[in-house]
């Protein structure tokens, strides 16, 4: 990669940071105030501080130490159900201490997709019974970064909510419906959990890729957390090794490299999460290295550096790409084309031929729509059709990926 396109995505992340932090009427933390406030766009599609996109673009270590310590505190004082389950309306439950899916500027917790109600009324389980996975380990991925950038581990000893934060990002990490054998994320075909955010429109069954990777990413970061506690740490340790061999285990198909999305419903090669397999250095295997690049190459999962969910040649049928879909046929999460993967597929073709076409891909794409809005949330094949202009993890995700790819 040459060196103006190293600083065009630096430079695009700060921007897109930038561009989605706005000035906000709030109550965190205790007192009404003027705050800024991380929000998923920057043409502000989403009102409400949403918890994972916030935690995936301060993986940059591009948001300031005082504002990423300002976000943790809101999550753990709005964000995190206590130590009792929450029954709501339509059969919906929150497990003890769960992580809200967003937190609204009046400090009230949202822990389904799909509303801004903070109330008893969150839905009728469209998007699952149960939370999704994906906030509980991002709030510990989030509060490991904060302490990586600022060297500030006096902060897990600060007081929310009536725990320390130390015992609230344990908390998060132990989680709910996990599988005791294999200590993978799993979901009941009926009372279903969503794995992750980004396919909150998808439903799946059996245990589960995406949200095991994240545990997987939230075991090694309390194990770096905790290294100052040898018990702790080595807890951790053998947490997230039992995870990474259970993953490959139950998800990996040898015959072509893929991962699956999920072991019941939702059983299709997952390419995002078979790219942030590598990229968490998961898996490095030559043919799965190798899948991803024939991918790109043959142009059945990436146009113009964004990414599809799931292979063109691998729909489930002719009107859906995902099993189990809320989402149009090539739209958004079921066949729509994201940024937000680029930079873990980036890093996995790298370690493939060392090369970063992708990420020229995308920048060449951005330079060309920037007027109208890129980078965007998502694209259909052909750029006729976009949703979320500046969307963070679009604008922030790429850079990490090259971060990384600089590392090796």
């Amino acid at each position: 990669m040459k060196k103006n396109d190293m600083d065009f995505l630096k430079n695009l992340a700060i921007k897109t940071i930038e561009d989605c932090t706005f000035l906000k009427q709030v109550f965190y933390n205790g007192r009404q105030s003027e705050e800024f406030v991380l929000l998923p766009s920057g043409d502000e599609k989403y009102l409400s501080f949403w918890v994972r996109d916030c935690a995936m673009m301060a993986e940059s270590g591009l948001i300031p130490d005082e504002l990423l310590e300002k976000y943790i505190k809101i999550i753990a004082n709005h964000g995190q159900n206590g130590k009792e389950t929450v029954f709501l309306e339509n059969g919906l439950l929150v497990p003890p201490y769960a992580v809200a899916d967003h937190i609204n500027y009046d400090g009230n917790a949202v822990y389904f997709p799909g509303t801004y109600s903070s109330g008893k009324n969150q839905g009728v389980g469209d998007f699952g019974v149960y939370p999704p996975f994906c906030d509980n380990y991002y709030y510990v991925i989030m509060v490991h970064q904060y302490i990586k950038q600022s060297g500030n581990k006096k902060i897990l000893n600060e007081i929310c909510t009536n725990l320390t934060l130390e015992e609230s990002v344990e908390y998060a990490f132990k989680g709910y419906n996990i599988d005791p054998e294999s200590d993978l994320c799993i979901s009941d075909s009926e009372k279903y959990t969503v794995d992750w955010g980004f396919v909150d429109a998808i439903k799946k069954s059996g245990k589960l890729l995406m949200a095991s990777l994240l545990r997987y990413n939230a075991a090694m970061a309390l194990k770096e957390i905790f290294n100052h506690d040898s018990v702790k740490s080595e807890y951790y340790a053998k947490k997230a090794q039992k995870i990474k061999k259970n993953i490959i285990s139950e998800f990996y198909d040898e015959k072509s490299g893929w991962l699956y999305s999920a072991t019941g419903i939702g059983k299709q090669y997952d390419v995002w999460a078979t790219a942030y397999a590598v990229f968490s250095g998961v898996t490095k295997e030559k043919n799965t290295l190798e899948a991803l690049y024939n991918a790109y190459v043959n142009k059945t999962a990436v146009v113009d550096g964004y990414v599809r969910h799931i292979l063109k040649n691998n729909d489930f049928s002719v009107d859906s790409a995902w099993e189990i879909s809320r989402a149009s046929y090539n739209k958004y999460q079921n066949g729509g084309y994201w940024a937000t993967p680029t930079g873990w597929y980036a890093y996995a073709l790298y370690l493939y031929n060392k090369k970063t076409d992708i990420l020229e891909d995308f920048i060449m794409h951005t330079k060309k729509y920037e007027n109208n809005g890129a980078p965007f949330e998502w694209i259909n094949e052909s750029t006729t059709e976009n949703s979320g202009s500046n969307y963070g993890t679009s604008g922030v995700l790429p850079f990490i990926g090259m971060s990384k790819i600089m590392e090796e």
